[in-house]
């Protein structure tokens, strides 16, 4: 790592500024001089502290701490640079460096490199995820870790990590396609927040929904309470957040969120009050809510500077066009608009009536063809030229009907300090951070401003910066151009949209092509798995059927044979030759040619001879036995009768004929 890189990581680290840009704003001001660069951002305070004992009766030493080894740092009310450089150089250098970590993050096709300074947590890089990705924190899945994935607890710098890594993200879901049904579970969760008010050193546990906003939970508390919103001083929410930032996406910790709160005073000790109850939440807060703590109250005391350096300057006004303090922007715009009409009269612009958000989707965030440019009108009353403007530019009939008629205009009111800050923070989401940085450095005295806003491949822009120095004709002529460059600009855009359009076009047409082919084809296989299906059905019935008939015909054969036997065992054996008794021979003509022969006792019953047929094969339900004269059948007449009673002695010859 270079020197300058290092340089880099400890500003931000003893800064906690994120954005590189910034931060190389302040460094090269500085000369890359870390202890000037420090000094330049963070705020001139006057508490003393024992541990560190001040360079002369004439300086006085702020420390403020940020757990985890992450900032310490000392700045002296005053003092000029190099006397700083004396005090605070080496224990900057030894205290407050913190490597920034990169980490490359893939999820499905996109990915995305995230700076995150080593002090932080796992928690935060997740918060980070969530902001750039989509992706709840609830959700993600971390891979690509040195052993097991760490807790969202774990700080970056325990796990020893390079400057350079690469995780692999991926939902903890089923099926992508559902991942708004587990949003929405997010949402309807309850979340338990456990807040210490240190003005009053009370702890609170508080359960909210996840629909509850940051800002509806800030109203609930400051009746538990008594601190007003506008002065309660948070740490311990995840950022980024706003006011209105619902539980369900904010990125809470579970099964329970610690948060602190105090009350921001107004008195020429709110420096030391704030610094005292920052000082107090280090052993409440974890290193995350800490670092927050620290940045925000580092806003609060140069706001507070710069906000009374204004009022000072600022005339009596029967009523501000803004209230201070009021975080519902969609609700500062309407009291813009309202304040605006009351002071300059009904000709005037007609201001939008909602959150910036808002109106650049009214007017920037629409197709082409549809789109408008947004002028976003900034106000301050510490201005000279705000009222001279307002009555004699802005609100003149020429200038209100050509606003009205090309452009949505979006008012604020950046008198107080609240009011700038908050603007600020909404310019920052929305444009480039050198937008971000002109405006937070520039005076009073330039405004009031008309920030022209467009569009262009897909990122926000503003076009021109006019200044309310202007005469009408002046305003007119920038006007005019600014709306020349946007409907060169426009044609193009609605030409390549054309374009886009109409090749979706083909390709849905392709598409829908595609889809009825392969329904074609589904209907195909699915016909033919359903004839298969019958084939199979028919072939398995056939197969049961055979077997069944072969089942009954192997229980009549076993029936059959089990009767051949039991006549077998009575029939009467064949009289020898040497008889005494009368007896008869029986010649039999068999089908097929086959001649058989057997002696039988003249006094033996028909049925005898019957069953020696049935026990040679022939029984009388298959064949006949016909005598020869007079010709007759014999299975049909009483078988009681002896072979003497049918005249079937000495002989006879009987023919057996299948039925």
């Amino acid at each position: 790592m270079s020197n300058r890189e290092e340089i880099l990581a400890d500003f931000q680290a003893c800064t906690g500024i994120e954005d590189v840009g910034e931060a190389f704003l302040y460094l090269e001001e500085a000369n890359w001089n870390l202890s000037d660069a420090v000094y330049r951002v963070l705020p001139h305070g006057s508490q003393e502290l024992p541990s560190v004992p001040p360079l002369d009766d004439s300086i006085q030493v702020i420390e403020t701490n940020v757990r985890d080894g992450a900032i310490a740092s000392t700045v002296a009310q005053h003092a000029h640079p190099a006397q700083l450089i004396t005090m605070s150089t080496d224990f900057l250098t030894s205290r407050s460096r913190s490597r920034i970590l990169d980490f490359l993050i893939f999820y499905h096709d996109q990915s995305k490199t995230l700076k995150v300074p080593e002090n932080q947590t796992v928690g935060t890089l997740k918060t980070l995820i969530h902001s750039e990705l989509g992706v709840p924190i609830c959700k993600q899945e971390l891979s690509g870790w040195k052993g097991r994935p760490p807790r969202d607890t774990v700080s970056l710098e325990s796990l020893n990590l390079p400057t350079e890594n690469i995780l692999y993200l991926s939902a903890n879901q089923e099926d992508q396609a559902s991942s708004s049904d587990e949003s929405v579970a997010c949402m309807t969760q309850t979340y338990k927040l456990s807040i210490f008010d240190e003005t009053h050193h009370q702890l609170h546990v508080v359960n909210f929904p996840g629909t509850k906003s940051l800002l509806e939970v800030k109203i609930d508390i400051s009746d538990l309470t008594a601190i007003p919103v506008r002065h309660q001083f948070w740490s311990g929410w995840p950022t980024p957040t706003t006011d209105d930032t619902l539980l369900g996406t904010a990125g809470l910790n579970t099964p329970v969120h610690n948060l602190t709160v105090s009350e921001l005073v107004k008195d020429s000790g709110r420096s030391g009050a704030v610094a005292e109850a920052r000082v107090s939440s280090e052993s409440l807060s974890d290193d995350e809510s800490t670092a927050d703590e620290f940045e925000d109250a580092s806003d609060v005391v140069m706001d507070d500077m710069f906000s009374d350096t204004i009022r000072g300057s600022t005339p009596q006004r029967s009523r501000p066009l803004m209230p201070e303090g009021l975080e519902d922007e969609a609700m500062a715009a309407i009291h813009f608009a309202e304040g605006f009409s009351e002071r300059y009269g009904h000709c005037h612009p007609m201001f939008f009536q909602g959150s910036l958000d808002d109106a650049m989707k009214e007017a920037i965030l629409q197709p082409a063809r549809d789109r408008k440019l947004l002028a976003v009108y900034l106000h301050h009353d510490g201005s000279v030229s705000s009222n001279v403007f307002c009555t004699q530019v802005l609100c003149s009939e020429s200038v209100v009907s050509f606003l009205s008629a090309n452009f949505i205009i979006w008012g604020w009111d950046m008198t107080f300090n609240s009011n700038r800050t908050q603007l600020l923070d909404t310019i920052a989401r929305h444009f480039d951070s050198l937008a971000s940085r002109t405006l937070r450095g520039m005076d009073p005295d330039k405004l009031p401003l008309l920030l022209i806003v467009t569009r262009n491949r897909a990122t926000n822009e503003i076009l021109t910066v006019i200044q309310g120095s202007l005469n009408v004709d002046e305003l007119m002529t920038q006007l005019l151009h600014a709306t020349e460059l946007f409907s060169e600009q426009q044609r193009i855009e609605i030409a390549e949209e054309d374009e886009r359009q109409a090749r979706e076009e083909v390709k849905r047409e392709q598409d829908e092509a595609y889809q009825l082919s392969l329904e074609a084809d589904r209907a195909k296989e699915e016909i033919r798995r359903q004839g298969e299906a019958i084939k199979q059905r028919q072939e398995e019935e056939q197969r049961i059927k055979e077997e069944q008939a072969s089942r009954i015909q192997e229980f009549a054969l076993q029936q059959k044979e089990e009767r051949r036997l039991s006549v077998q065992r009575r029939l009467p054996p064949e009289p020898s030759l040497d008889q005494t008794d009368p007896s008869t021979t029986i010649r039999f003509r068999l089908p097929g040619g086959k001649v058989s022969m057997r002696r039988f006792l003249a006094d033996n019953q028909l049925q005898v001879l019957l069953d020696f047929l049935l026990v040679e094969g022939y029984p009388t339900e298959e064949f006949k036995v016909l005598s020869s004269w007079p010709r007759q059948d014999l299975t049909v007449v009483d078988s009681l009768q002896s072979l003497r009673q049918l005249n079937l002695v000495p002989q006879e010859t009987l023919i057996i004929e299948e039925r």
